[in-house]
């Protein structure tokens, strides 16, 4: 993976601190005018980039963590210190709009292809007002690029590279007013690092729209198909002995999605109305063969979901004694259905051993309120009320546990102040609470029950209160951040291997420092470092009758960091390099912290040259380019005796070539 420039020039950085960004507020404004931290990945930063995949490019950020268990480009992302439920803690937004979620299952990052993305918001500790819940971490809001008047583009590109990967891709955008069109469209395969571990993946997304003085409305739309073969993991011994084989050469799983919104923003006088009306549907299977008992013990799995989501809002700026003043009103409906069928194989899956179905409707109203106190002060408030009903049952199962429903009205808030002490300088703090609640898989268990069968467990939602203070520098030249932050969180959900099911954790706490800082030596050379420093503890408690007060909270990595530099040795060559730095952490499982060895640290390098000749833009990149050998997931097993791991590609490289026309 690979970080990219942060800026090119005095005058990218200027361009930066000028940009638009929507997380803060739901609506369009300047960075600037936000009263909290947010980091921008602008769409220089991306094309430059040798990252295939989004989780790749988010890995150089401060404070974010990737783990790898399957192959596929959907990695965990973890955005403050969250482990193994960091899918559920890090809230991530497609234009706005959710993409989490009800299930144990990775963000479909691998759905929207990078050349569609127009830039990346990172919204550190917030986003539980506007957004709702798991947020805790913070949000990730990635803005597709839309279609402007007068453009007419298209381009189309390949790339090949190690383990036979290999890609096409094709956009094309067009617009005249009132009326614009952009398409994208990829189509990725690679046998990847390991055997059994092939992944095919097409991708096709769509932005149709009308436009005026009066607004913007349109249709967006999204289709994905990803089939991926799964290797399994491999033990201490097999690291060492063949750590690109297979432990399960016959699994598999696939994924057919679809997305489409139509959406809308109206320009009222002064005021602004923004609806979203937003459909998505998700078809997956996963077979797991028994490799012990015959076959026996084989499990076929097919799941879909699908959710409508409505989310009107207004926002309402006045002025009240000489200062400018932002109220946001918002409300949120979303409607999850859910159908899982469990059996041994394809051919027994109309008579299931569990067919379970769950439901989740969401209710939210908001409010955040954005005051000028003066030319250098910024204070923000907000507040949300949530209705969350979710019910789940086994129809297999006719037993009264293996069914149940519940109310919860979990609620958020957030006060955020921002202080320009100089021009350059300003220095932010922000308190709230966020909130998540339980996913199906959460809640329902196949073997948890009294007689090793099926039980519905509908456990409390998990809150956490927050507080963070931070400082902002930004010159032409430098552009620095320093935030400390510290949560605790309630009743945070964890899966209990000893009685299969999910329970509500003791109290726990995250608290941390960030680092950032980028330097813009020349108009052709610009250097970046980070660094992140964590801790994860149990505040107090036992889990299972052990003590835990005290210890490691597992998958926590207590330090990371990243440099990494932009060259323009000659014009239109960029070359670009990176360090990425991840610190010891407890395995996954070892949350009595008895364990006898962590999971080791790591460190990779990545390396690119970039060149435009012409209307072609050709990349050659070297990724791990120290030939490291590391894991990024690992798990204890049961008997607390030994781990087994995921192994990460070895020294890779790609060439990938681009024509614009």
């Amino acid at each position: 993976m690979f970080a990219a420039a942060v800026a090119m020039a005095c005058a990218t950085a200027q361009a930066q601190e000028d940009a638009v960004v929507v997380t803060a507020t739901r609506f369009a404004e300047r960075a600037l005018e936000a009263p909290i931290g947010m980091t921008v990945i602008g769409a220089e930063r991306i094309r430059n980039s040798t990252a295939r995949t989004l989780p790749e490019l988010l890995a150089q950020e401060a404070g974010i963590v990737v783990r790898d268990n399957t192959g596929s480009p959907d990695w965990q992302v973890d955005l403050r210190g969250f482990g193994a439920t960091a899918d559920q803690n890090t809230l991530v937004l497609l234009d706005g709009q959710p993409l989490n979620e009800i299930e144990l299952v990775p963000v479909r990052w691998s759905s929207i292809p990078l050349d569609s993305v127009e830039r990346i918001e990172i919204l550190r500790g917030s986003g539980a007002v506007l957004y709702g819940g798991g947020a805790s971490g913070g949000a990730i809001n990635v803005i597709t690029r839309a279609p402007r008047s007068g453009e007419r583009s298209a381009s189309l590109g390949a790339a090949a590279g190690s383990y036979r990967t290999r890609e096409l891709r094709a956009g094309a955008k067009m617009a005249a007013a009132p009326f614009g069109v952009s398409l994208n469209a990829n189509d990725f395969s690679s046998d990847n690092y390991r055997e059994n571990n092939r992944l095919e993946q097409q991708n096709l997304g769509g932005d149709v729209r009308t436009f005026g003085a009066w607004g913007h409305a349109g249709v967006k739309f999204g289709l994905e198909n990803q089939s991926l073969q799964l290797p399994g993991a491999r033990s201490a011994a097999q690291l060492e002995t063949d750590r690109r084989g297979a432990s399960t050469p016959r699994d598999f799983a696939t994924r057919d999605g679809a997305r489409a919104s139509v959406f809308g923003s109206f320009n009222l006088g002064p005021a602004e109305l923004a609806v979203d009306l937003g459909w998505r549907d998700s078809v997956r299977t996963a077979s797991q063969k028994d490799y012990f008992f015959g076959g026996l013990f084989d499990i076929y799995v097919d799941t879909r979901t699908d959710v409508w989501t409505l989310s009107p809002r207004l926002r309402l700026p006045y002025q009240w004694l000489g200062r400018r003043h932002n109220l946001v009103l918002g409300m949120d409906a979303d409607d999850w259905n859910y159908e899982s069928r469990r059996a041994g194989s394809l051919e027994t899956l109309g008579a299931p051993n569990a067919l379970i179905l769950a439901t989740q409707r969401n209710q939210a109203l908001y409010l955040q309120h954005n005051s000028e106190l003066s030319e250098a002060t910024k204070l923000t408030l907000g507040a949300r009320q949530q209705r969350v009903t979710m019910s789940a049952r086994d129809l297999v199962n006719p037993a009264a546990y293996a069914a149940g429903e519940k109310l919860s009205t979990p609620r958020a808030w957030e006060i955020a102040l921002r202080h320009a002490l100089t021009p350059a300088s300003a220095v932010y703090g922000k308190v709230g609470e966020s909130f998540r609640v339980a996913t199906v898989d959460e809640s329902y268990s196949q073997f948890g029950g009294p007689f090793f069968d099926a039980i519905v467990t509908l456990l409390e939602p998990q809150t956490s209160r927050q507080r963070e203070l931070g400082v902002e520098y930004r010159t032409g030249r430098w552009r620095a951040r320093a935030s400390a932050y510290h949560y605790d969180l309630q009743n945070e959900i964890h899966f209990f291997a000893p009685t299969f099911t999910n329970i509500n954790l003791p109290p726990t706490l995250r608290r941390g420092l960030e680092l950032d800082v980028s330097f813009a030596f020349s108009r052709s050379l610009t250097l970046f470092a980070n660094a992140s420093g964590v801790q994860a503890r149990f505040r107090e408690g036992t889990i299972g009758g052990v003590d835990v007060a005290g210890k490691t909270i597992p998958l926590v990595p207590r330090r990371t960091a990243n440099t990494g530099l932009a060259w323009q040795p000659a014009n239109r060559t960029t070359v670009s390099a990176v360090a990425r730095y991840v610190g010891e952490q407890r395995y996954d499982n070892d949350q009595a912290n008895t364990f006898p060895s962590r999971m080791p640290s790591y460190w990779t390098a990545d390396v690119q040259i970039a060149r435009e000749i012409g209307k072609l833009f050709v990349r050659f990149a070297i990724n791990n380019a120290f030939d490291r050998r590391y894991y990024s997931y690992a798990i204890r097993n049961a008997a607390g005796t030994s781990f087994n791991a995921y192994p990460q590609r070895e020294r890779n490289v790609l060439l990938s070539a681009e024509y614009r026309m």
